[in-house]
């Protein structure tokens, strides 16, 4: 799941996105003081539906609107989605729950269900007016994502290297602690993965790493 805070000036609608990625579930204060949702990754069953929960955990009225979007490589959100969500729109009291239904037209892509919080114009504070914006991935498979362990060759001199999911389904990307990118990849999805050069070829060479 991603969560990403946007910040809203004034009445002109003028959006600074502070956008904080996370593509496994992870708890994070910020966004649980907002919305639970359950479950935050999505899985089409047979008949192309997807279906979550959400519940408000603030502690005034909210307004949220839901919408699909396609799911392009690094995350990107790509218009025209195939598909339905119901409701559109939807209100919460203080601790309010909600059902998310959504039917996806071509299951032959991937998509992301938005949820959207509306902000409200009388719960502004100096022309500042808060709201979270919450993307789930929907996933074609059930397996989805599969856990992947990279092979990277000359991992230990360091530097960035190209790899390409060459799976015909998304993958979770198990990296080392100290190599950095992505975590997960569409099909045929490429993105670097940059490691720091590493101490293990002194320790075998007797030599000191330049």
């Amino acid at each position: 799941m991603r969560w990403e805070p946007l910040v809203i000036l004034g009445r002109s609608g003028l959006l600074l996105g502070l956008a904080f990625s996370f593509l496994s579930v992870k708890p994070f204060t910020a966004a649980h003081a907002a919305l639970s949702v359950t479950p935050p990754q999505l899985h089409l069953d047979e008949g192309g539906v997807v279906v979550t929960e959400v519940q408000s955990s603030l502690t005034t009225p909210s307004r949220w609107s839901v919408r699909l979007v396609g799911w392009g490589p690094a995350g990107e959100e790509q218009p025209g989605a195939d598909g339905q969500v119901a409701p559109r729109f939807f209100s919460l009291a203080p601790g309010g729950r909600q059902l998310v239904r959504a039917r996806i037209a071509n299951r032959a892509r991937y998509h992301r269900l938005l949820i959207e919080q509306i902000p409200e114009t009388n719960n502004s504070i100096s022309g500042l007016a808060f709201r979270f914006r919450f993307s789930l991935p929907v996933y074609r498979l059930a397996q989805e994502p599969v856990a992947l362990k990279p092979s990277l060759a000359n991992q230990d001199l360091g530097g960035c290297q190209s790899f390409t999911n060459s799976q015909a389904q998304v993958v979770r990307l198990e990296l080392a602690a100290a190599t950095t990118g992505p975590q997960v990849l569409l099909p045929g999805e490429t993105a670097q993965l940059c490691s720091p050069r590493t101490d293990r070829l002194a320790k075998t060479t007797g030599l000191n790493p330049q």
